[in-house]
Order: structure tokens, then C-alpha cells, then sequence
């Protein structure tokens, strides 16, 4: 039996009153659930790239909704009689919420495809996140221009429409759809910007989406993907970001817009720290090397907080000193090591396969000298070595 969807014809329906078709116990991620199926519902069903609503029937909580072959199944964590009449109530903020980003996408996609011949490949829309992909690469400006042009449309507040077109007049209307849709098909209009095929609940308006803002983008697979967050998802990620900024001035004792200036002096301040410390640990190191004794053939130093150009340095003056193996070690028994090793007479290839092989080092280079890192510890590089 076929379920009939009510949120097609009424997005804002909060509650209705179903009979229970049937019940059965399943287990699904290790855990009991009752798999209900209804002679009608409310609650949109996972499709299209967007999470389910979620809910309750009676006292019974709606975990997640599926469709499959026109019948929806509700995922409760307790199940009912055959022939029982149910309540349904939405969690209607969520259900809210997925309008808002939902009709975000069609609104940010059908900018992109008006204004630069984009085709929105791909969407997805979760609790947390909203992407959506289009075929074509966009710049920081495309991108920003689409972004501005959303909001002002959003501020507009132009009708959102959803409705089934005559199936014989079908075929003369040009609608955005990343599949090809056998049978009725539901358009959502806005009109002047776009005319996509989805099956999903959407808001009135668009002045009803609040806001829309693009969080990040990149490439992807030749085109872009979008991560964006409209209404009360993007206050709520503006407030988390405030908070942070708020506690990151507060912290440097600074006011907000002083904050940049404030960070990059520090970043200075830590990298010129960062020069003096390599300078010192440079200046020991040259004066442990200068107290070995000549007669050494073999040569391994282990150290802290040394850099790759101090290690090359070192081991190139132990090379001219010791005619054996000469290598640098950096690092703790914790972190694990890196290491510079070097020899005039030796092959340090040879030594860079042995310690991969034995110890599982990293890195590589020439029989004159090789460069890595080990996660092992001092005790055990020293008996390979």
C-alpha cells in the first residue's frame, strides 16, 4: 500500500492522525527498533540528499524515515498493533530548519546556474552540514557575488511555490533535475531564479530562509563544492564564532580589532624566539661535536629541538672529523626521532633500508647521507645502529 505524503501538499502541518498499516521488530546499528508503516504521514522521509524529520507517533519516538517503492517506513523505539490509530507530531524545529537550508540550496544553485551556466551535481543536507556541488569551478568573487545576490533575494522575500505540473505540459517546461524523474514530477518554483524538480518540503518565502552564508568552498571532482548554512543554523555558527573570537581578544588582553595586528606580533615574537633557540642548540651541538674525541670512528649524537639545516651542518663537520658512521639524532623516546646520518666510507642507503626495515623509519636520500624519522626509542636505535 502506497502512503499518502501529506507534507507534499502542506510543509507547515505540524500533527495528524494515522492508522497504522503494520509493525514489525527489526535491528538496525545493533539496536531494536519497530518499523511502522502508515496509510498516511507527515513525516518526510530520507531522499533527494536531505536527513528525515524525526518526531513522535503517540509516546513512541520517530529515530529516522525511509522510502522505499512509495512506502515510507518510520523507525520508532517502540511499535504498535495493526489497525491501531496513531498520533504524529513533528519536531517541527527541525523540520524548520531543513526548510531553511533546503531552500537555501535551490536558491544559491539556481544563482549559479542563471549567472555562470553551473549544474548543481550533488547535495547534501545532514544535522550538521549542507554541501552542494556544481560542475563548474568558481572564483572567491563568483562565489561572493552568488552569496550577495541570495541574500538580497532573500530580503525580497519572494514566494516559494511547490506544486505538480500537468503531466502533457511537462515536457515545455525547462526545469533543473540531476535525474532523470519517471512519472509526476514536483516542482519547486521561485520564481525568476529557479524551477528545480524536488521532492523535499521548503519555506513560503524566501524571506523566510533568514539568511544564507557560504561557509567555505573548494574543488571538487572539476567543479566546486559549497558548504553553506542559512537561518538559524548560520546564527547559531555566527555565535560560535563570536564566542571564539570574543575569548581569543579576551585572552591576549587586546580589543577585537586589534586582534589581527595583536596575533601577528606574536607570531613574530615566537618565530624570532624560535631563531635565538636554534641559534643555541646550534652553538651546543658545535661544541659537543668539538669535544669528541678524533679517534672516533662511529659517531651518534642524540639531542632536543634541533632543526634539518643544523643536523645537515652537524653531521657534514662529524663526516670531516670520524671516518665511520656519523648521525644525529632529534627528538624523545615519546614523539620519536629525526635523524640526519652521513658517512665518507659507509653506505647510508644501505642504513636507511635497514632502519625501515627494523624499526620502521621513514625517509631516504643518498649513500653520502640520509635524512628521516623514527618512532622508536634511543635504546633501540642505538643497538641497530
Amino acid at each position: 500500500m502506497k502512503t499518502i505524503a501529506l507534507y507534499d501538499s502542506d510543509a507547515f502541518a505540524k500533527e495528524f492522525t494515522a492508522k497504522v498499516i503494520s509493525c514489525d521488530e527489526v535491528e538496525r546499528d545493533n539496536k531494536k527498533l519497530y518499523r511502522v508503516i502508515l496509510d498516511k504521514t507527515l513525516f518526510f522521509p530520507e531522499q533527494g540528499g536531505q536527513s528525515s524529520d524525526v518526531g513522535t507517533l503517540d509516546n513512541a519516538k520517530v529515530v529516522d524515515v525511509q522510502i522505499e517503492n512509495d512506502v515510507i517506513y518510520h523507525y520508532c523505539l517502540s511499535g504498535f498493533l495493526s489497525g491501531e490509530e496513531v498520533h504524529g507530531i513533528l519536531d517541527f524545529d527541525h523540520r524548520f530548519n531543513n526548510m531553511q537550508q533546503h531552500t537555501g540550496e535551490h536558491i544559491f544553485t539556481g544563482l549559479a546556474h542563471n549567472t555562470y551556466g553551473a549544474d548543481n551535481v550533488g547535495f547534501h543536507l545532514s544535522d550538521n552540514t549542507v554541501t552542494l556541488d556544481l560542475n563548474v569551478e568558481l572564483t572567491d568573487e563568483q562565489i561572493s557575488f552568488i552569496e550577495s545576490k541570495a541574500n538580497e533575494l532573500i530580503a525580497r522575500d519572494v514566494p516559494v511555490k511547490a506544486y505538480y505540473p500537468n503531466q502533457e505540459l511537462l515536457g515545455a517546461i525547462n526545469y533543473r533535475s540531476k535525474k532523470e524523474i519517471h512519472g509526476p514530477v514536483r516542482l519547486v518554483e521561485i520564481e525568476g531564479v529557479d524551477l528545480c524538480a524536488c521532492c523535499a518540503p521548503h519555506v513560503k518565502s524566501t524571506g523566510q530562509v533568514g539568511l544564507l552564508k557560504v561557509v567555505s568552498f573548494g574543488k571538487y571532482k572539476g567543479g566546486t563544492r559549497v558548504y553553506i548554512l542559512c537561518g538559524m543554523r548560520a546564527l547559531a555558527d555566527y555565535n560560535r564564532r563570536m564566542g571564539l573570537l570574543k575569548a581569543s581578544y579576551q585572552a591576549l588582553s587586546c580589543k577585537e580589532d586589534e586582534l589581527p595586528e595583536k596575533v601577528t606580533g606574536l607570531l613574530e615574537e615566537n618565530r624570532q624566539l624560535n631563531y635565538r633557540i636554534c641559534d643555541i642548540n646550534a652553538g651546543m651541538l658545535r661544541s659537543q661535536i668539538e669535544i669528541l674525541a678524533p679517534d672516533l670512528v662511529d659517531v651518534t649524537i642524540f639531542s632536543e629541538g634541533l632543526d634539518t639545516k643544523t643536523m645537515r651542518d652537524g653531521v657534514n663537520s662529524l663526516v670531516e672529523r670520524h671516518s665511520g658512521l656519523c648521525g644525529i639524532f632529534s627528538g624523545d623516546d615519546e614523539s620519536g626521532y629525526s635523524f640526519v646520518i652521513g658517512s665518507a666510507t659507509r653506505d647510508c642507503a644501505a642504513i636507511a633500508t635497514g632502519l625501515r626495515e627494523l624499526l620502521g623509519a621513514k625517509g631516504g636520500g643518498s649513500k653520502q647521507m640520509i635524512q628521516g624519522c623514527i618512532l622508536a626509542t634511543r635504546a633501540e636505535i642505538e643497538r641497530v645502529l
